[in-house]
């Protein structure tokens, strides 16, 4: 594949160095012809957070890569923008200047358009060069943005350069300060939403604490240390009544068992009774008054008066007991009903003490809540003061976030064009273009150089090539001359016409060295120069004739007497003779076939030169003679569409083509390929 892409190029060597040529021709004549240009370069750096910013600090929020990125394409788009431009043109003084047109090699508006007069339409051209001739690039992931300019003036460019890169400063440090100015009203009007806040806070926790009664201040004491006064007092003063709450159901618990206890029971079993001094004695008595009235009753009737004031005395006995009796459980009953009454006391005054407990600490919350609030909008108006003095402190000397980084110096070398490169890129654009039209020429080219476009476009078998050379040497016909022996049944045919499709493909060379290959395999030959146009056996052969062919056809001589020895062995020459001013007339005679029927016993076979068949009758009237024709083919030369014309032409005209001759070979295109089925 390399051999064969090397070939074609070899081929067509001429058209490669030509298309080289023109390409490395054209990049002088570009070079001779550009202006040159020079190009400056300013550099600035942009950093994170400008140095001594107000707010910068731990609080400053570190910046991600997508943020850096961001950034730093937004400043690319600052210096690209028109705003930046029209800064620089003023700077300079751009517009009306006479030199910076003449730097950048265009021609000064000179009168106005339509719409806009004559310094507008130059601003707008002063705008557009500056833009169309800016370079800004960010290399790498560095913070470091480069500014280059280019004009045909160094001192311009170099001008230019700077000029942007202090215009991006300028820029930076005004839009810095407008943001300082813009945060600091923001911050004012913070400030003071908040000092209102306060106010409202304080007058509110002023009002309530007068409304409960008590003090804000001393609230706020009580509340730093711990509990407030009267919340402590009602809790203790609720605890003491919870305790005698406590005692007093005990006690009720007590009474109302010794009530139940004097209630169901018999009297005289009540211990309060048997604990009684006056009732024990009483209870003597009435023992005594019993005890009587049991004595009287053995000696006396119950009619007896003393028996009757026996019984009177322990009745009235009976009903004084009965008479204490109920008076201690009225006491009872009383002391019961009075130990209710003081439990009831207690949970009523226990109820609203907790009432006031609860009143307490609700005013305790309510009051905490507005001390809170009070706190949080004085702590945020501290902060916001604090903030507010930072900034109007540091807004005089705040430095910018972009900070100059190297001045773009004069440059002493032109940019462009740059003589090396160019001259490489035209030498490699002309080496490619021309391997472009070398493939082309080899992909679309139908020209014969195999056995296989032989057969494709001409229907031809290929007897042998032969390779490029000034005379070719016999044996390379050798295997040639083996393809003719087996040409046929009958084996080597008696005549065999030599022909090609147009003149300069090798065909008088072909015969001569044929019929010296055909002599070394014991063949006797005999060779016509039949090209009465153009002979050339003679002089391959190196002889002088004085009579050959054309005398023949015309009668003046025999073939006998016109034959000469070659000077090789085995062949012999029927030169052309003298030139007729119409061959074909004397080949359509009938002297041509009694002159191949007197010489064809003599000789194993005639190979006859013929003329080329395209452009001349000799040809075709010679082919239908003969027995055999053989095209002679140059490699690389012949197009399918003429051979195709030659071979149909030689056909018709009733030869039997046995096969072509490939001359003229170059590199080696013919080898075996096993892997084709060769």
């Amino acid at each position: 594949m390399a051999r064969a892409g090397w070939t074609a190029v070899w081929r067509n060597r001429i058209i490669l160095f030509v298309t080289m040529a023109l390409c490395v021709l054209a990049g002088i004549v570009f070079i001779l012809l550009s202006t040159p240009d020079y190009r400056a370069t300013a550099s600035v750096e942009v950093e994170d957070v400008p140095a001594g910013a107000a707010g910068a600090g731990a609080t400053q929020r570190q910046l991600t890569a997508a943020d850096n990125e961001s950034l730093m394409q937004t400043e690319l788009e600052v210096l690209r923008s028109r705003a930046l431009a029209e800064d620089v043109a003023r700077e300079l003084a751009l517009v009306g200047s006479r030199t910076f047109f003449d730097g950048m090699d265009e021609r000064r508006p000179d009168r106005g358009s339509t719409m806009l007069n004559q310094r507008q339409v130059e601003t707008e051209a002063v705008i557009r060069l500056l833009r169309d001739n800016l370079d800004v690039e960010l290399p790498g992931k560095s913070r470091v943005i480069r500014i280059s300019f280019t004009s045909a003036d160094p001192v311009l460019s170099a001008r230019v350069a700077n000029s942007y890169a202090d215009s991006l400063i300028r820029a930076d440090l005004k839009r810095g300060f407008e943001s300082g100015v813009q945060a600091r009203r923001f911050l004012l009007g913070e400030l003071d939403g908040a000092r209102r806040d306060l106010e409202h806070a304080e007058r509110d926790l002023a009002a309530y604490a007068t409304q409960t009664g008590a003090s804000a201040g001393a609230a706020l004491a009580a509340r730093g240390d711990g509990t407030a006064g009267a919340e402590g007092t009602t809790t203790t003063r609720l605890a003491q009544l919870n305790a005698f709450r406590a005692q007093a159901i005990a006690d009720r618990i007590a009474v109302q068992k010794r009530w139940e206890s004097a209630r169901l029971s018999s009297v005289e079993t009540l211990p309060e009774v048997l604990n009684n001094g006056g009732m024990q004695q009483l209870m003597a008595q009435r023992a005594q008054a019993r005890a009587e009235v049991v004595e009287e009753r053995q000696f006396r009737k119950d009619a007896h008066p003393e028996m009757r004031e026996a019984r009177a005395r322990l009745a009235a006995l009976d009903d004084q007991a009965e008479a204490m009796a109920n008076t201690i459980r009225a006491s009872l009953r009383e002391q019961y009903e009075v130990a209710v009454h003081g439990e009831k006391q207690i949970e009523a005054e226990i109820a609203g003490v907790e009432r006031q407990a609860q009143a307490e600490r609700g005013r305790g919350v309510q009051m905490s809540i507005l001390e809170r609030s009070v706190d949080t909008y004085r702590l945020l108006h501290d902060s916001l003061l604090q903030r507010y003095r930072d900034m109007a402190s540091q807004a005089g000397f705040q430095a910018g976030r972009i900070q100059p980084l190297d001045r773009a110096a004069v440059p002493t070398r032109p940019s462009s064009p740059r003589i090396g490169v160019t001259m490489l890129l035209a030498s490699l654009g002309g080496l490619v273009l021309g391997l472009l039209m070398v493939a082309g020429r080899h992909v679309f080219d139908d020209a014969v150089t195999s056995a296989d476009t032989l057969a494709e476009r001409a229907n031809l078998p290929l007897l042998g090539t032969v390779p490029v050379t000034d005379k070719p040497a016999a044996e390379t016909f050798v295997p040639i001359a083996s393809s003719l022996l087996l040409a046929s049944s009958e084996g080597l045919p008696a005549s065999i016409l030599v022909t090609s499709a147009q003149e300069g493909e090798g065909k008088s060379s072909t015969v001569h060295a044929l019929a010296l290959a055909l002599a070394k395999l014991d063949r006797r030959v005999l060779v016509i120069d039949a090209d009465m146009r153009r002979p050339r056996q003679h002089g391959l052969f190196h002889v002088t004739p004085e009579r050959g062919i054309s005398e023949v056809m015309t009668g003046q001589a025999k073939a006998e007497d016109v034959i000469v020895d070659s000077g090789a062995p085995g062949v012999s020459l029927l030169p052309s003779g003298a030139i007729p001013p119409n061959p074909a007339e004397l080949l359509s005679t009938p002297a041509l076939d009694v002159l191949l029927a007197s010489v064809q016993g003599h000789y194993d076979t005639v190979l006859i030169d013929a003329p080329p068949i395209l452009g001349v009758p000799d040809t075709s009237l010679l082919a239908a003679k003969v027995q055999a024709a053989v095209l002679v083919v140059e490699w690389g030369r012949n197009h399918h569409g003429g051979l195709r014309v030659a071979v149909d032409r030689l056909r018709r005209a009733g030869g039997a083509i046995i096969g072509a001759v490939l001359t003229k070979q170059q590199g080696r295109a013919f080898e075996y390929d096993y892997r084709r089925g060769g």
